[in-house]
C-alpha cells in the first residue's frame, strides 16, 4: 500500500499448479490511477525480499469488508476457490 497509486490491498495464499502455496494480492487503485502487474511486482521487490513478492495479482474495484471496515479475507479465498 506504499505505492502512490494503490488505495488498499489484501494478500491471501493461492495454491499453484505444482501444489505450492504462493501469495496473491488483490489491489484497489486510487481513482484515476493505473498500474500493471509488473509494476507492482517490481515495486514490492525493491522493498521486500525478492521471494516475498506476490506471484499473482488481481485488480479489483473494492475489497469485501465487515461493517467495521475489516477486510474479509475468507471471502477473497472463496472467490479464488470458485475460479479454480
Amino acid at each position: 500500500m506504499q505505492h502512490p497509486a494503490i488505495l488498499e490491498a489484501a494478500v491471501i495464499g493461492k495454491v499453484d499448479a505444482d501444489g505450492l502455496t504462493k501469495t496473491k494480492a488483490f489491489i484497489v487503485l486510487k481513482a484515476g490511477q493505473s498500474l500493471t502487474e509488473e509494476e507492482v511486482k517490481a515495486f514490492v521487490k525493491e522493498r521486500l525480499a525478492p521471494y516475498k513478492y506476490p506471484r499473482f495479482i488481481q485488480f479489483v474495484t473494492e475489497l469485501p469488508k465487515t461493517a467495521t471496515g475489516k477486510i474479509q479475507r475468507f471471502r477473497l479465498r472463496d472467490l479464488e476457490n470458485k475460479k479454480a
